[in-house]
């Protein structure tokens, strides 16, 4: 045979490769294909298993809201409710516990008492969900779990009774402001926590020339309310405030246009502005993230 056929023969004939090349390890492309894959499986697993572990902590913080709503939900003038109005039985933890559960009716005489069944339950639960699947974990998780705690319970109370209590705002943002402190120390990141100062003093400045502009619209219980909301939004960013600035304006807007064209109130009746800020805060920083 001819060298031009040696030379075919040899170039075409080859000896099988050593996955060992140059003391370097080859692994075969479908291989790493398969373990990435692999690990996508497991972060959603691990993101569903902390999704239900939440919503699982968020229904047995539940009575505890229900009991704060129920008492919280009078009028300016009035003091806190302690008893069913009807049969006069102590409520709370030590009194009617039947009161607190979803079936929201007093456990002796049957009077309803605070939002419809489960409606606690189904908006704090959401909540807690949409924190985890922002991207919130750890130390945050826990302080953004208090934010949206009591953000339900004055969600709830400014619908029944068209009023923010004054400490409910104040443990709101002084809680998720110290919780946070906590966070900032551990990563040694505190820009997000300065944002939070910034943005709940900005927020609530801005909502306190408006219930000077226009007190019959805005109410000194929306500017504390604001600083709980600034707060919040600005630590996972700037945009996150601006969205949710947004997001309300336009929710409240469109609402109060459908009642007015509903003949269900006039222009000069006052729309509670918490639970749209509220929604507005849960949303944007469900979008954005943190």
């Amino acid at each position: 045979m001819s060298a031009r056929g040696n030379r075919f023969d040899a170039s075409t004939t080859q000896r099988p490769r050593d996955p060992k090349v140059d003391g370097q390890l080859q692994v075969p492309t479908n291989t790493v294909r398969l373990h990435g894959s692999s690990a996508s499986a497991v972060g959603s697993r691990g993101r569903v298993g902390v999704v239900a572990r939440a919503v699982c902590c968020a229904v047995l913080v539940t009575p505890l809201l229900r009991w704060a709503i129920v008492s919280h939900s009078v009028s300016a003038r009035r003091s806190w409710r302690r008893t069913c109005p009807r049969c006069s039985i102590c409520l709370g933890p030590v009194g009617d516990v039947v009161s607190l559960t979803p079936r929201a009716r007093c456990g002796s005489c049957g009077q309803r008492l605070g939002p419809p069944p489960w409606a606690v339950e189904v908006v704090f639960a959401a909540a807690m969900a949409l924190l985890v699947v922002a991207g919130v974990r750890d130390v945050a998780l826990v302080a953004f779990g208090w934010w949206a705690a009591i953000g339900t319970v004055l969600m709830f109370v400014d619908v029944a009774a068209q009023r923010l209590p004054t400490r409910l705002c104040y443990l709101a943002v002084g809680g998720l402001g110290l919780l946070l402190v906590g966070h900032a120390i551990a990563t040694h990141v505190w820009e997000p926590w300065l944002r939070l100062v910034l943005g709940a003093l900005g927020s609530a400045a801005v909502v306190a020339a408006c219930a000077l502009a226009v007190p019959a619209t805005v109410r000194w219980g929306d500017v504390r309310f604001a600083l709980a909301i600034g707060g919040a939004t600005a630590w996972a960013g700037w945009l996150a405030l601006y969205t949710t600035a947004v997001l309300a304006t336009l929710a409240a807007a469109v609402v109060g246009l459908g009642l007015v064209a509903a003949r269900r109130a006039t222009i000069k009746t006052h729309l509670p502005q918490g639970p749209f800020w509220y929604a507005a805060a849960l949303v944007a920083v469900a979008l954005i993230g943190v």
